[in-house]
């Protein structure tokens, strides 16, 4: 697998130049859904990159091994839970780009609950469009969860199905904020959008490796835990504890991150 790569041009001058972010790197237990605009800049500037670089990889992964789930299909949708900035998401539009050319339409259900990331988002989202040979369909859906009942009401909230759901590092600020209290974020999100797939689709979840001070647990030991009922259905994931991947953009060479994943098919 590939895990080195460069920010595009055109999208490193999107973000720093043109939206002003920062690169400012923390180590410390994220709850992104609570900041400012400023502290939504900071993020933009440092981890939208290293999750660009996650996204690209793993999904550059999945469709090379995997060609003949998408050889019937010109469109592909996506729901994505807690989509930030969408650095994942611009990261799985190029992995498409480049090896996915019958794929002409690309409709995106992005939920977050910062309305400052989603302003960025849709920003960042116009200079995609204008730079992709895709047709990019994209809906936000302003939408905080804070319980489990906020988790059950996504059902009438977003009825479709989706070719490709997807998690990127905010199930830990569920973690963080206690917001299934005892429970296990991993098990609960992976119940409730499994339903959501279309057959042959899958469910793509990648979260932070790091010792969580509120669960008092590691967050892959905690991942695996959750998913241990669809252990079956697992159909590919990093080797190890964690997977290391590097970006370079105009304010960091080779910036590292350490990510746990797990590609679930239905």
């Amino acid at each position: 697998m590939v895990t080195e790569v460069c920010l595009p041009k055109w999208l490193d001058e999107c973000i720093f130049t043109d939206l002003k972010a920062k690169y400012c790197c923390s180590n410390s237990d994220m709850t992104v859904i609570d900041w400012d605009k400023q502290d939504v800049l900071n993020y933009l500037g440092t981890y939208f990159p290293r999750s660009y670089a996650e996204s690209y990889c793993i999904f550059r992964e999945f469709f090379i091994h995997y060609p003949q789930i998408w050889a019937d299909k010109d469109s592909i949708s996506i729901f994505d839970f807690g989509c930030g900035t969408g650095g994942e998401i611009v990261g799985m539009l190029m992995a498409i780009s480049e090896l996915l050319p019958d794929i002409k339409t690309v409709s995106i259900v992005a939920l977050d609950g910062n309305q400052d990331a989603l302003r960025l988002f849709e920003q960042v989202m116009e200079a995609v469009s204008s730079k992709l040979n895709i047709t990019i369909k994209c809906q936000v859906a302003p939408i905080r969860i804070d319980d489990l009942y906020d988790l059950s009401i996504l059902n009438s909230v977003i009825p479709d199905c989706y070719d490709i759901i997807m998690s990127f590092k905010a199930i830990c600020e569920f973690v963080t904020k206690e917001r299934f209290e005892e429970e296990n974020a991993y098990q609960h999100i992976a119940q409730s959008f499994l339903p959501k797939l279309k057959t042959g689709g899958f469910m793509l979840l990648v979260d932070v490796t790091t010792y969580n001070n509120v669960s008092q647990e590691w967050l892959p030991v905690m991942m695996d835990k959750g998913l241990f009922g669809f252990q079956d259905k697992i159909e590919m994931r990093n080797e190890g504890f964690n997977q290391m991947f590097y970006v370079t953009h105009s304010r960091k060479k080779l910036d590292r991150s350490k990510v746990a994943w797990r590609l679930i098919l239905k």
